[in-house]
């Protein structure tokens, strides 16, 4: 009797169905186990046909290439690629923020210009900006309180 097969262990991944459009067989996702350094490239080999009517998710059955570390029952996450996208992202630290508005110092000439912005996700020291910057424009990485709109500055990369 075989109770555990090491060459052929799978993550259960409970998907939301929302996500289903997204989610194929024979598709490539990212895996994270904690006890495993790094992450694992498996490959999605079934989808279970019904949804969860609890808890609105579906499964994607995903088979782990052989690791050593790889035991049975251990906790794992699957990334799946929903898509790509360009963001204009800027230094956390280039952001004053006064209240519930955040804005930045854009540079145009040597001179520094208040910009009004709106952000979204963030990422370590960076941040996406949604609105109020275009892709190119220089900002103040790091805005002295002492600065205000319309000052001569200084650029040094």
């Amino acid at each position: 009797m075989t109770i555990e097969q090491a060459a052929a262990l799978r993550l259960e991944a409970s998907v939301e169905e929302s996500r289903l459009p997204v989610v194929r067989v024979g598709q490539t996702v990212e895996v994270v186990v904690d006890a495993v350094d790094g992450t694992l490239s498996g490959r999605v080999s079934e989808i279970v046909p019904s949804v969860d009517p609890a808890s609105r998710t579906f499964i994607a059955k995903i088979d782990l290439p052989l690791r050593t570390q790889l035991r049975v029952g251990q906790f794992g996450r699957a990334r799946f690629p929903l898509g790509r996208r360009q963001v204009l992202t800027i230094p956390t630290a280039a952001i004053t923020s006064r209240g519930q508005l955040q804005m930045v110092y854009s540079v145009d000439a040597g001179v520094a210009h208040t910009r009004m912005i709106t952000t979204g996700a963030s990422s370590g020291n960076e941040i996406e900006v949604l609105s109020g910057l275009s892709a190119g424009e220089t900002v103040v990485s790091r805005s002295p309180s002492s600065l205000t709109d319309g000052a001569r500055i200084e650029v040094r990369q």
